[in-house]
């Protein structure tokens, strides 16, 4: 168990839209934590410091345990952080929990694909070569404007067609998805990506997106907009620190997964401690954690490994779902 929230080190680079559903859940509970900002392209050494291979943002580091994708960060906040201690906001019934979870799975998956191929190709970032070529590395795809352009009919089609259900499900005048006066862990999982795509220039236009088109949707997503950033100025500021600070917080610490150590009887056949390689299946599979295996459950899975210089262990923790799991291949490269 985690002694105090203020050891958490969240890695990200400002205005990610992923890194933008943890900054959300942290303000709207007033969690503290410290940052690490991060380049919006590889390489990230403060990362690779850790002994990371994995390259997508956001990553949280809590103690000498580091946490890889906003599912399981998320998941492992609620798990450790009491709601005695901070606002809960997470459901406490079963059905409130499964519709938190398939909201998720719903942007996570279903939404930001579109989303993606959706922005607009005029924004200076889409333009920059090294941007490009970076995110193809990642998706596996190209990027350039005439790329963008062609993707961009399609994936505004799609994103309207779910901002016909946000308009249906919002159509008993409920405010907040769950229902109550205040925003809920289902309106995180379900804003962050209609939030960020209306934040960029012409993301999504008024022709196809208007507030007469949507109106309880538009009103519901500005009424999060308004919510979070009265939370965020409420709300401790994050600590921000540089990359060589962030790797002595995390060396010196405790492991906080000590009595999550567990390999469970699983479909693969892994073993405790066997040497394995993780990778998400998605983007950004190129670049593989190796270690030894020391969790592996459901929901979760997780290596012991070594930092870049190879003088202190750390456990790198993974969700399962959309990611694989396997002996090692000579694509993995890991210090065991």
């Amino acid at each position: 168990m985690p002694s105090s929230p203020g050891q958490l080190i969240f890695y990200a680079w400002t205005g990610s839209p992923w890194a933008s559903k943890v900054v959300a859940y942290l303000a709207f509970r007033g969690i503290p934590y410290n940052l690490c900002e991060q380049p919006i392209t590889l390489p990230r050494p403060d990362l690779a410091s850790l002994g990371l291979k994995y390259r997508r943002i956001p990553v949280l580091a809590w103690g000498k345990d580091i946490y890889c994708d906003t599912s399981l960060i998320i998941a492992k906040l609620e798990q450790w952080i009491s709601g005695m201690d901070y606002k809960a906001i997470g459901a406490r019934d079963s059905t409130g929990k499964a519709l938190e979870h398939l909201l998720e799975k719903w942007t996570d998956v279903a939404v930001f694909g579109p989303a993606a191929g959706a922005i607009p190709s005029s924004l200076e970032l889409v333009q920059d070569p090294g941007f490009q070529k970076d995110r193809e590395e990642l998706w596996g795809r190209p990027w350039t404007k005439e790329e963008q352009d062609r993707l961009r009919p399609a994936g505004l089609a799609s994103l309207r067609g779910n901002f016909d259900f946000l308009e249906r499900l919002f159509g008993d005048g409920r405010k907040w998805v769950n229902g109550g006066d205040s925003p809920g862990l289902a309106d995180i999982h379900s804003a962050w990506i209609f939030s960020w795509m209306l934040s960029l220039p012409n993301g999504l236009p008024e022709d196809f997106f208007s507030t007469r088109d949507y109106p309880k949707t538009r009103a519901w997503i500005k009424r999060y907009d308004d919510t979070l950033a009265a939370a965020q100025k409420a709300a401790p500021q994050p600590t921000k620190i540089k990359g060589p600070e962030a790797l002595k917080k995390v060396t010196s610490a405790d492991f906080v997964s000590q009595g999550d150590l567990q390999v469970e009887e699983d479909p693969t056949g892994l073993t405790f401690e066997q040497k394995v390689e993780m990778f998400p299946i998605d983007t950004g599979s190129k670049q593989r954690d190796a270690g030894k295996l020391v969790i592996l459950k459901k929901s979760e899975m997780a290596i012991s490994t070594k930092t870049q210089k190879g003088d202190a262990e750390v456990r790198i923790h993974y969700p399962r779902f959309n990611f694989s799991i396997g002996p090692p291949t000579t694509r993995a490269d890991g210090n065991y």
